[in-house]
């Protein structure tokens, strides 16, 4: 008892929560993928600021979106590796490359292979649908889109977005 009291109280280990991120092993280098519960990283790869900023009016009422903007391909793949958005939309006519060939780079690259993306496109040809959903695209919305039909394609994919 004496030594007890000599060292004081006894000690209790707290347990501690993870962090909000993981490191995954990924082909030599570590990647750290961040959960964000109550953010929405998205990333909009669209050459035309009015849409981009419809899209942003849109999801104005959808709590924790943090939507960024690209205004082509090459920028879109950038900010898709520094950031790791966990969804992407994307218009498939770029200045500097059609959404095909960034929707190709993006599923060739394990931290972005799994990301959601939605193609938001005029071209609304059946054979230019079923190519990008061939290739990995989650969803297609033909321009001009009916807004109940993208909000629902976006709950679905954080359904805690959802609002009333």
């Amino acid at each position: 008892r004496e030594a007890q009291a000599a060292r004081g109280p006894p000690r209790l280990t707290a347990l501690m929560a993870p962090p909000p991120w993981t490191p995954i092993p990924e082909e030599g280098n570590v990647r750290a993928v961040n959960f964000r519960p109550n953010r929405r990283e998205v990333l909009c790869v669209e050459d035309s600021e009015a849409n981009f900023e419809l899209i942003k009016s849109i999801l104005s009422d959808r709590p924790g979106v943090n939507l960024t903007w690209a205004e082509n391909g090459g920028k879109g793949l950038e900010l898709a590796r520094e950031q790791n958005p966990q969804l992407v939309l994307l218009d498939l006519d770029l200045p500097d490359m059609h959404g095909s060939e960034v929707l190709g780079k993006l599923r060739a690259v394990p931290a972005t292979a799994e990301t959601p993306v939605i193609v938001i496109s005029a071209d609304a040809t059946p054979s230019q649908i079923e190519r990008m959903l061939a290739a990995g695209a989650r969803d297609y919305i033909t321009n001009p889109f009916e807004i109940r039909r993208f909000l629902l394609m976006f709950d679905d994919i954080f359904p805690e977005a959802a609002v009333g």
